[in-house]
């Protein structure tokens, strides 16, 4: 496969907690969730992500083969490892102070013409088979909790993401709503990379059809927030069009440009006024 990738930071960041990531036939996309304080012990979202793909890499060489899910939960499980080593906070530490992501780890199987995948969280998998582009797999649990509607009736109502009243509801949301249902084993949790590698137990995972010709696509939701929060494209075959004919990053111009035009997310419901926007264009 051929890949070609583009990302960016929020443009108030000087880091970026989405990366991504290819060894051979295997190829993957975390987005690390921008934590409200950041933490004194420095182990933030961008650190760990970073180290994810590291032990990805490390991981994709050594043992090629080795199903997804062991490849993920090794990975997971070194770094939760180097984490509570480094800041003496096990995966029950509060949330603040612990990072999280998502993950879209795929393996390709030419031979068998065949594509693996495994997700989690709020990501997404996009393939383009003869001509038409579907979503393979993007996990609704986290959108289904509508744990950020007061936020969301703040920033229409006219408040804005600088407002005290915004800043107040987000916390409540990140304090109560994201961490009563975080990995739990509750029916309606919704689940994250953090530093318990059986969460990987709960991820969304299978193998399609996968020819040459065909096209993938992993996306961050900074980067899908130009089909479904912004509408700079009307469908997921409009996005795709334009990533093969004006490039991504020029998509993500767009973005930018159709934020800073709802500086306040009066208009596009969204949690943050920007987000790091990434995605990985296989071939």
């Amino acid at each position: 496969m051929k890949f070609k990738s583009a990302t960016a930071s929020k443009p108030t960041k000087t880091t970026n907690d989405d990366i991504v990531g290819y060894e051979g036939n295997i190829f993957w996309l975390l987005d690390g969730a921008t934590q409200l304080v950041a933490p004194d012990h420095g182990l933030d979202a961008c650190w760990h992500v970073r180290r994810l793909s590291e032990e990805l890499t490390k991981l994709a060489r050594a043992k090629p083969s080795a199903p997804l899910v062991e490849m993920a939960k090794s990975a997971i499980a070194i770094v939760g490892s180097e984490f509570q080593q480094t800041t003496g906070l096990d995966a029950t530490a509060p949330q603040d102070l612990r990072p999280f992501s998502t993950l879209i780890l795929c393996r390709h199987l030419p031979e068998a013409q065949k594509l693996e995948y495994l997700l989690l969280c709020d990501s997404t998998l996009l393939v383009v088979q003869n001509g038409q582009a579907r979503v393979v797999a993007s996990d609704p649990r986290l959108d289904s909790m509508n744990i950020l509607d007061e936020c969301y009736r703040l920033l229409a109502a006219g408040h804005g993401f600088d407002s005290q009243e915004y800043k107040k509801a987000l916390r409540h949301a990140y304090d109560i709503g994201q961490p009563k249902l975080n990995n739990r084993t509750d029916p309606q949790a919704w689940y994250a990379v953090t530093q318990d590698a059986s969460v990987i137990d709960h991820a969304l995972s299978g193998v399609i059809d996968f020819k040459a010709g065909d096209d993938v696509l992993l996306m961050s939701d900074g980067f899908t927030r130009a089909v479904d929060t912004l509408g700079i494209y009307k469908d997921w075959d409009a996005l795709v069009g334009a990533v093969k004919s004006i490039g991504p990053e020029k998509i993500i111009d767009q973005i930018r440009a159709a934020e800073r035009a709802d500086d306040q997310g009066a208009k596009y419901q969204r949690s943050s006024r920007h987000d790091d926007a990434t995605i990985l264009f296989g071939r």
